[in-house]
């Protein structure tokens, strides 16, 4: 006997099965809702919308409530009925030179101002665009931050070295209050701090000699080189038990700064924030 196969339909995207309800779902969201809005701001009862693309006021009712969805030629007439750009009705952004509804209106009135309307519109224009940008760049400035990372390491493992006068390189993240707090970014070598920080994780430094028990800190020891350690009451303390713990009392520590955060991927912004950013530095920078 054949398996008997469960009702529904199928996605072209996906293949999966949809139900009745999802597909209704769907239909509203894709076309039920839209058609309905801009209905409405063309000033057309459902009634009236049938009668132009005669057919029933039913079937406009149904597309609306998502029963149902138009076929090409009806959607396609209704664009230029309810005076609405395909790729606006989608949602398309992007798509060359296609203007939405709004755009075509105001290319249509700057066509009928004379000479010294259209200059001033232009004015205007060129103004508006001008605040805007500015509002865009501080924007940036005030979300985003920078901190100095001069390709310092701290051992948790063996040793590093600590260079004196290293090259700095200047890292933007969206702005907290620990990336405000942070003077300096420096990368975790090694895995006896794990779990907390694994080999290779870059790590928020504040510059200070207060490290208290139980904070998580950055220190040069002599003769073994920069390590990230946590401080107890008489040592520095390796989170895996693999490794061991370091008594600075004995060997002799100097304290360069205090963990105070670890930097994720959702802290780094894309390309384009990191440019706007940097365009905005001159400007609001005191």
């Amino acid at each position: 006997m054949k398996e008997r196969k469960t009702k529904g339909y199928r996605s072209i995207a996906g293949l999966e099965k949809l139900t009745k309800e999802e597909i209704k779902a769907r239909n509203l969201e894709t076309y039920g809702s839209k058609i309905k809005n801009y209905r409405i701001k063309a000033g057309l009862e459902p009634a009236q919308l049938a009668e132009i693309l005669q057919i029933s006021e039913s079937s406009v009712r149904n597309w609306e409530c998502g029963l149902t969805r138009p076929d090409p030629e009806y959607l396609y007439r209704m664009f230029t009925i309810l005076n609405v750009e395909p790729n606006e009705f989608f949602g398309f952004k992007g798509i060359g030179t296609l203007l939405t509804t709004a755009e075509r209106q105001i290319i249509d009135e700057y066509r009928m101002l004379d000479d010294a309307g259209k200059e001033a519109l232009e004015t205007f224009s060129t103004a508006m665009c001008e605040k805007a940008q500015t509002r865009k760049l501080r924007a940036a400035y005030d979300r985003m931050n920078y901190i100095s990372n001069m390709g310092r390491a701290a051992a948790a493992g063996q040793g590093c070295e600590w260079p004196e006068h290293p090259e700095e390189e200047e890292v933007i993240l969206y702005d907290t209050p620990e990336v405000s707090r942070a003077d300096e970014i420096i990368t975790v070598s090694g895995s006896s701090m794990e779990p907390q920080y694994s080999d290779g994780d870059l790590v928020l430094i504040q510059h200070t000699e207060d490290i208290r028990i139980g904070d998580i800190g950055i220190y040069y020891v002599y003769g073994y080189g920069a390590v990230i350690k946590q401080v107890a009451y008489d040592r520095l303390h390796s989170l895996n038990p693999d490794y061991d713990d370091v008594f600075p009392y004995e060997e002799g520590a100097v304290p360069i700064g205090r963990v105070i955060g670890k930097i994720t991927k959702d802290m780094i912004p894309n390309a384009e924030e990191q440019m706007l950013f940097e365009k905005a530095r001159p400007l609001f920078e005191k």
